[in-house]
């Protein structure tokens, strides 16, 4: 008996300060867009998706230019050198496929790489300014359905953004 009355009580601890706990929520999407490094971010990625797309386009046109010798000039070469111009060709349009596989592949990768980067950034600003209001847990408003006397620290968040990037601006304007 006395152990089902020990075990009680431990079970019931956590219930007694679940009670404390205050949670709020915030519009992830919200300050993803609108975190000032995000738009920095974006314009970097998508120069180096143009440079990247500008390689592919350059190959594509290489191997347009000799699809379109081989076919207006195949009567110049031999069955052989017509034989090896289209092995060519095979080469390297299996070739542009790979590289334009891969660009895809890279692009993905640096643009999740770039996300995670600028989440994780927002996420210690949250916990900045959740500690700093008492609350004990945040959620995404998007992902919540229902919080009981919760409170929604976006908007302290985003004032926060602003700090944060005139504090960058003054640091910058130092160097």
């Amino acid at each position: 008996m006395r152990l089902i009355a020990l075990l009680c009580c431990f079970l019931m601890a956590p219930l007694a300060s679940a009670k404390d706990l205050k949670v709020a929520t915030v519009d992830l999407a919200r300050l993803f867009k609108d975190y000032p490094g995000t738009h920095v971010a974006q314009k970097k990625f998508s120069e180096m998706a143009d440079k990247k797309k500008q390689d592919l386009t350059e190959q594509a046109e290489d191997l347009q230019d000799l699809k379109k010798e081989l076919s207006t000039s195949s009567s110049v070469y031999s069955a052989k050198q017509l034989r090896q111009k289209k092995d060519d060709y095979n080469r390297k349009a299996q070739a542009f496929a790979q590289s334009e596989n891969q660009v895809q592949q890279d692009l993905a990768a640096k643009e999740a790489e770039m996300t995670q980067e600028i989440l994780d950034k927002i996420k210690a600003i949250v916990a900045k300014v959740a500690d700093e209001s008492g609350v004990d847990l945040v959620l995404d408003s998007e992902k919540t359905v229902y919080v009981k006397n919760g409170a929604d620290l976006t908007d302290p968040v985003l004032k926060a953004f602003k700090s944060v990037s005139a504090d960058k601006d003054d640091s910058d304007s130092s160097k």
